[in-house]
């Protein structure tokens, strides 16, 4: 076997035992790997009878067969399990430099079953394995862990995945982290190690995977670092991060403002966003392991009340939910909030969402000073925003409350119509009435509301296409071709996430099938094809498809808050977002020309004077004609407007039932996963 080591080292925290498992050729063929292959592991174990903090719940870290290889956006690894914060199937892709380690021990991923009655760390070299005691870590955090851990393995090479005190204190949202910043974020992850008792894992190791053809590779390679080194896009990532997004986002309105009701503010643009960063706070960038395009922050507050050591910034997802979700205008208070959130390891996005659940709930008289503690919640409070993140990671008062996030607090206090989570996930930092797909992609996603488990927003925004599937570009603000759009885009999503590569990565080479099937090809010799692909990722997304419905998914549950559909409560919700897919068609045609001086001369301007100024340049667009009229149509209350403006899932959902082979009840009809392979998932709806 090339590429894969084709085996996986299975632990019984229980038991303290552990076990080498040999997998098929044929399941790398079909699954990849990743949360591809983690997903039919977890299924054959059925997971999906587990309690998510139960000791029978699989926690699975997995590979792919590029992870830990020296190519661009590999240094990824996939986390997986039953999420105690949804219920449903749970994946969570990190970063860093973890999985080159990983890889190096000889396995291509780890099952970790049963509960240590202790706390305990596990311990993976290529020589060796342990059950460690970690009875001396438990109540640090995870950037103390990691430090402790790597002094105690000893070993230059050593990383460390680790929970904090949310992860010990079953925060639902609780994340996992690697690196200090990087983490495995969503469904609550850092809950099921901590439910287990399990510390954190540690790995090292020098085994080199045999590759099937090294001179396709290092071509492969080549063709990749050369399309980087020439994309406007990978330029401006390396230089202003995930949050250049903040500037271009809030004129097009796709950036969430308190609590989704504000169409437009500028405090996200004029203090949060990473260009404003870059001349402040930012003193040095970062990487993961082997990746030219460095869009990793790390940046430093000297005085005031949010003093920070050098460390991790924040990420656009970050910026916005500590930020503009609660009107919090202030980088440093966003960045100080973005370090204990690491620390204490938890999910950005979810105590974003619930906070400002909370805060609406309060200004509503939903929540009271009784049970808040007397703390007083409001928009645009950056004291209370830190103040609360400890009360969560320790679930002290309120923050036990909190801790839940924000489907059970609504459930609890109510205001359900103001709660937006789908599926129990609160929903990422982008609004679908600006790319109405998007409504799409938190609709119908396997874990939630997810923006990454498709390629849907690059595509919206312009950055790449589905031509290699024969599948036209859905404009934003259009309902017509949706749905062929978006499963196209969860075909590509779910290959990304087995393969396993960035998506930052994969949109700046092109986001095409027949880039990764090159690729792979070079490192396992499977020959796929475009075609194969595409069948290997539908075989992957059904199957977590219908690993939500047997933990009790139906249509009723591919459904988006309301509030993120309508015209937004206060302010007018923006139709920008119509011009941004051809600055993005333009720019990516730029780097296609490979012409160092264009290219060169393009990126200066762009950085050093567009890029700051670019929501003020977009939102002078709204006085055109077409623009103007909309806007002015909406203040007025025209009716015809504002269901013209209302994003039209109903239409977009239908249409994607027919063609996904969708029944009634939510799930895939036998004949669709018979096709796929799939006999014995469709015999277990019958168990």
């Amino acid at each position: 076997m090339k590429g894969n080591w084709g085996k996986i080292l299975k632990v019984d925290l229980s038991k303290g035992t552990f076990e080498d498992v040999k997998l098929d050729e044929n399941l790398y063929r079909d699954y990849l790997g990743g949360s591809g292959l983690a997903a039919k592991l977890f299924f054959d174990m059925k997971g999906w009878k587990a309690n998510p903090l139960g000791p029978e719940n699989p926690l699975i870290f997995m590979l792919g067969p590029l992870s830990g290889l020296n190519y661009p956006g590999v240094s990824r690894m996939e986390v997986c399990a039953r999420s105690p914060l949804t219920g449903i199937w749970a994946e969570s892709s990190v970063g860093g430099h973890i999985a080159p380690q990983l890889k190096g021990t000889g396995y291509d991923g780890l099952v970790i079953i049963g509960a240590s009655d202790k706390p305990v760390y596990l311990l993976v070299e290529d020589q060796k394995m342990e059950i460690r005691d970690a009875s001396h870590l438990w109540g640090k955090d995870t950037y103390e862990t990691e430090e402790l851990l790597k002094e105690e393995v000893g070993g230059k090479r050593a990383q460390v995945m680790s929970i904090g005190p949310a992860g010990e204190n079953l925060v639902k949202y609780a994340c996992i982290i690697n690196d200090r910043g990087s983490a495995a974020g969503r469904a609550g992850l850092g809950a099921v190690m901590g439910s287990k008792k399990l510390k954190a894992v540690v790995v090292q190791g020098k085994k080199k995977v045999e590759l099937a053809d090294e001179a396709a590779f290092k071509e492969a390679r080549r063709k990749t670092l050369e399309i980087i080194k020439f994309s406007v896009v990978a330029e401006a990532f390396g230089t202003f991060g995930s949050n250049v997004h903040m500037e271009y986002g809030v004129a097009m309105g796709d950036v969430p403002v308190k609590n989704w009701r504000e169409a437009y503010w500028k405090g996200g643009p004029d203090t949060l966003a990473g260009t404003r960063v870059a001349e402040t706070i930012l003193i040095k960038h970062h990487s993961c392991y082997a990746c030219p395009v460095h869009c990793k922050r790390i940046v430093k507050v000297d005085s005031g009340p949010y003093v920070m050591k050098e460390g991790p910034g924040s990420e656009y997802e970050t910026a916005a939910s500590l930020g503009t979700l609660i009107k919090i205008d202030s980088k440093e208070a966003n960045h100080k909030a973005n370090e204990l959130c690491n620390r204490y390891g938890m999910d950005t996005m979810s105590i974003g969402g619930t906070i400002a659940y909370a805060i609406e709930a309060y200004e509503k008289g939903l929540l009271t000073d009784k049970d808040t503690g007397g703390v007083k919640l409001g928009w645009g409070q950056p004291d209370t925003l830190v103040a609360l993140i400890t009360k969560i990671a320790l679930r002290e008062g309120i923050g036990n409350d909190l801790a839940e996030g924000v489907k059970r607090m609504s459930e609890k206090y109510g205001g359900k119509e103001f709660a937006i989570h789908v599926k129990g996930l609160e929903v990422p930092m982008h609004d679908p009435r600006g790319v109405w797909g998007m409504g799409l992609s938190y609709a119908t996603s396997v874990r939630g509301a997810d923006h990454v488990g498709d390629t849907n927003l690059g595509v919206e925004l312009g950055l790449i296409n589905n031509n290699d599937l024969g599948v036209p570009r859905s404009w934003p603000l259009e309902a017509k071709g949706k749905a062929a759009q978006m499963i196209a885009c969860q075909v590509k999503g779910s290959v990304m996430n087995s393969a396993v590569i960035c998506n930052y990565v994969w949109s700046i080479v092109g986001g095409g099938l027949q880039e990764i099937a090159e690729v792979v090809n070079a490192a396992t010799g499977f020959s796929y094809d475009v075609r194969e692909l595409n069948e290997t990722g539908e075989r992957s997304w059904y199957l977590k498809r219908a690993i939500g419905n047997l933990c009790g998914l139906t249509r009723a549950d591919d459904t988006v808050p309301r509030r993120l559909l309508e015209p937004h409560l206060e302010g007018v919700t923006s139709n920008i977002s119509t011009l941004v897919t051809p600055i993005y068609l333009l720019t990516v045609a730029i780097g296609k020309l490979r012409n160092k001086m264009i290219n060169d001369t393009i990126k200066k301007v762009n950085m050093k004077f567009l890029f700051p100024v670019f929501n003020k340049v977009m939102r002078a667009f709204r006085f055109l004609p077409g623009f103007w009229g909309h806007e002015r149509r909406l203040k007025a209350g025209n009716l015809d407007e504002i269901e013209r403006t209302t994003v039209p899932l109903e239409q977009m959902l239908a249409d994607y039932y027919e063609q996904r082979n969708i029944d009634e009840q939510g799930r895939p009809t036998r004949a669709r996963l018979e096709s796929l392979g799939l006999k014995d998932v469709a015999d277990a709806f019958l168990s």
